[in-house]
């Protein structure tokens, strides 16, 4: 088995604290804006509105999902902008999917790989776009709360919902490919069950990362350097709590920033990415002032340290896998 495009790079690193720049060049050469805006809650002409001012905010990353239900709404704010100044991603459901709509459990792989396809079609054509910049498979197929790796069923259907995004990879319906909530164990048997020729090495990871985890939870991050997938980060703010977090306040008091801009610092120099959510303006302002500044190695060791908050997944990175 071959492995194609093993390198991430993020562009133009600054200064000795490695704070990263403003974009991100993934393994496959495809530049991605590091800041995303996520549309997840938002729904109707809420979802719409929320979109339009993040982009005059300035985020020219939008993030989606086909389970986000809105993607007719954010569409309409898409067609605002000229195509080739937005970078858009989205995510299809995995194939078990018990606990959310869609709910499904389809077990068989020739059915998933259909589905796959449907579903990414659906993304598009709700988006009103001929092709998007990144489409991840929004999580491992196993239930919510699973512990422990990727059993052989969820292999086996993450192989075959891998393949369907290969396959538009291939056709040009996409410019690149990634995965979401997988853990080492469901990244592994993602590649190891390539048949034969050559595989895709995903170009994205989301997972949950937030003060509180670590620098390195489970092993996850620097497996997916290793393997030159970029990292990017939902829920950076655990649910807000990073916002009330004493450690954080103490932290930004000393640099005059609030606990979230110290959050979300952290965040982008442990991973290359984020996507936060499109609040009030002055949250979308607040959370685009974190460049030009950076945290020293010792407030970095620090907030490594900090066991605090567990955010909404009780600290794991993942609602599909632990392992």
């Amino acid at each position: 088995m071959l492995i194609l495009a093993l390198a991430v790079h993020v562009v133009a690193m600054e200064g000795p604290n490695r704070s990263p720049s403003r974009s991100v060049t993934l393994n496959n050469g495809v530049v991605m804006p590091a800041l995303a805006v996520g549309t997840a809650e938002y729904s109707g002409d809420n979802a719409t509105l929320a979109v339009r001012r993040a982009i005059a905010a300035g985020f020219r990353h939008v993030h989606t999902a086909y389970d986000y239900f809105n993607l007719p709404e954010v569409g309409v704010a898409l067609a605002e902008v000229p195509r080739e100044e937005l970078f858009v991603s989205s995510m299809v459901s995995p194939c078990i999917h018990p606990a959310a709509p869609p709910k499904r459990n389809e077990t068989d792989p020739a059915g998933c790989f259909n589905l796959t396809l449907a579903d990414s079609a659906s993304v598009l054509a709700s988006l009103g776009l001929k092709s998007l910049d990144l489409l991840m498979l929004h999580g491992p197929s196993e239930p919510f709360g699973h512990k422990g790796g990727c059993d052989a069923m969820a292999c086996e259907l993450n192989a075959a919902q891998w393949r369907a995004l290969s396959s538009l990879l291939r056709a040009g319906t996409v410019r690149s490919i990634g995965v979401s909530n997988f853990c080492r164990s469901c990244l592994s048997c993602l590649l190891d069950a390539a048949q034969g020729g050559a595989v895709v090495v995903p170009a994205v990871n989301q997972v949950q990362l937030h003060v509180g985890q670590h620098a390195d939870p489970g092993g996850l991050i620097s497996h997916c350097a290793g393997l030159g997938v970029a990292v990017q980060a939902y829920e950076p703010l655990a649910g807000g709590a990073v916002a009330d977090d004493p450690l954080c306040a103490s932290v930004g008091a000393a640099r005059n920033r609030t606990a979230a801009e110290v959050g979300l610092r952290w965040v982008l120099q442990r991973a290359p990415s984020l996507a936060v959510r499109a609040g009030s303006d002055a949250h979308l302002r607040q959370d685009l002032d974190v460049w030009g500044w950076a945290l020293t190695q010792a407030e970095l060791a620090e907030l490594d340290a900090a066991s605090e908050p567990k955010g909404e997944a009780g600290g794991r990175c993942s609602w599909g896998c632990t392992e």
